[in-house]
């Protein structure tokens, strides 16, 4: 039987939905990629300027021998200067201020990241917990995101592990919404609507995937879409940029075992994964998280016209399947 239910972490609700079901056809698999692409070693010239990179001591900058680098993004939307605002009646426009760059994530194009070597993934995460926080410190800047697509249906524009980094004057609409309902509940309450939350999904378990010392993971009781999964840190912490260094290895092989749950189980669906985080900033609020979306269902015209999400999939239901496959794999906790 459907049932509403209303995000504790925003103003919308979401009709679960099981009768709606979801169709084979409604998705696909992300498939072996070919062994380089336009983001491989060799094509540095062809693409924008480095960054930020890990590579061979006493390599030059854009020599072909990286481990993992930050590029301006080509074609980028956004470009680093004045931010002016025009205002013509009831509209607002503003030049396209901010920071918009490429994380190339591995030298070989088939890689993904749940199969990367323990230690590049620690590394990666500290080079997107360092770059976010650079950016993070530029003038102006109130907001700032990382995003991974897996898959051409997630958006991804190249068959090669990467990821987007984004830093804006402008602030972001669902992590306004976030904040605003955490500071709502924190104000009633005296204590933060995200560890509220996972103090009770750590007691019921019913929608708890998997936990270690640092990190839990969850289908959120009001998942907008089948089997999406917020990653958060256990003690309470608004900023990613302030993530530890003896916790990366926690975060790396929850990360990891989740992906492989989730391909396991939905035979490697294309995804999105988004951090929401503030930008260097201690807030007693809000806390930080990562948000994986596999992409299994379209939205029709009801989802638009109501702003309702359906999800054909009850979360407890997606959290069983995630944690069998878990077990599968020998990960008990």
């Amino acid at each position: 039987m459907s049932q509403l239910r209303k995000d504790p972490f925003g103003p919308g609700w979401v009709i679960i939905s099981p009768e709606r079901g979801i169709e084979p056809s409604d998705f696909g698999s992300v498939r072996s990629r070919a062994k380089v692409s336009l983001l491989s070693p060799g094509n540095e010239h062809l693409l924008g300027q480095e960054r930020q990179a890990m590579r061979l001591s006493g390599s030059s900058m854009s020599s072909p021998d990286w481990q993992m680098r930050i590029i301006d993004m080509p074609q980028a939307l956004l470009s680093p200067k004045d931010f002016q605002i025009t205002e013509t009646g009831p509209f607002l426009s503003a030049t396209s201020s901010g920071y918009q760059e490429l994380v190339i994530e591995h030298p070989d194009a088939r890689m993904t990241l749940e199969n990367m070597p323990k230690e590049h993934l620690r590394q990666l995460i500290k080079m997107y917990r360092d770059r976010l926080a650079f950016l993070g410190s530029r003038p102006g800047i109130k907001h700032v995101q990382l995003s991974r697509n897996a898959g051409s249906i997630a958006g991804a524009h190249y068959d090669h592990p990467h990821a987007t980094l984004l830093a804006l004057p402008v602030k972001n609409r669902w992590l306004e919404e976030e904040l605003d309902s955490a500071s709502t509940y924190y104000e009633k309450n005296h204590i933060c609507l995200f560890c509220d939350v996972l103090k009770a999904e750590l007691k019921g378990k019913e929608r708890l995937i998997s936990h270690n010392k640092h990190f839990m993971a969850i289908t959120p009781y009001a998942s907008k879409t089948p089997f999406e999964t917020w990653i958060f840190p256990r003690q309470h912490s608004s900023s990613f940029c302030s993530l530890a260094g003896n916790v990366i290895d926690d975060l790396a092989d929850l990360l990891k075992t989740i992906l492989h749950s989730i391909n396991s189980v939905l035979d490697y669906p294309p995804y999105n994964m988004v951090l929401h985080t503030l930008p260097n900033e201690a807030n007693d609020r809000y806390h930080w998280h990562i948000e994986i979306l596999p992409r299994l269902t379209r939205q029709a015209g009801f989802d638009w016209s109501t702003g309702f999400y359906v999800n054909p999939t009850p979360p407890e239901d997606a959290a069983r399947f995630l944690k069998e496959a878990l077990m599968m794999q020998g990960v008990t906790s």
